[in-house]
C-alpha cells in the first residue's frame, strides 16, 4: 500500500513541479479523460480485453513520458558525484 502511495505522491509533485514540461503533462490528462470517457478506440463492452488493455497503454506511455521528462531531484545522486580518485599504491 505505501508503495503505491509513493507513486501517487511522486505523480502529484512531478504533475506540479513547474520545471515539468507542459505536452507530457497534458497527454497524462488526456490520457486519464480518454479512461474514462465513454467514447473509445477499441469499445470496452465489444472486445472486453482488448478493450481494457488499449486504455491501459495509453496511460503507461502518457505516464512513462511524464516521468522520462521530469526534472531530477536536487542535489547530489551517486550518478551525478564525481568519481572518487583511484588510491595509490607504492611498489614494493
Amino acid at each position: 500500500m505505501t508503495f503505491h502511495l509513493s507513486r501517487l505522491r511522486r505523480l502529484l509533485s512531478v504533475l506540479g513541479d513547474p520545471r515539468t514540461p507542459k505536452l507530457p503533462r497534458l497527454a497524462v490528462l488526456l490520457a486519464v479523460a480518454y479512461l474514462i470517457s465513454p467514447i473509445d478506440a477499441v469499445p470496452d463492452f465489444m472486445v472486453p480485453v482488448v478493450g481494457f488493455l488499449d486504455d491501459a497503454v495509453v496511460l503507461w506511455l502518457s505516464l512513462g513520458w511524464l516521468f522520462k521528462s521530469a526534472p531530477r531531484p536536487e542535489g547530489p545522486t551517486d550518478a551525478t558525484m564525481e568519481p572518487s580518485p583511484p588510491s595509490e599504491r607504492s611498489a614494493p
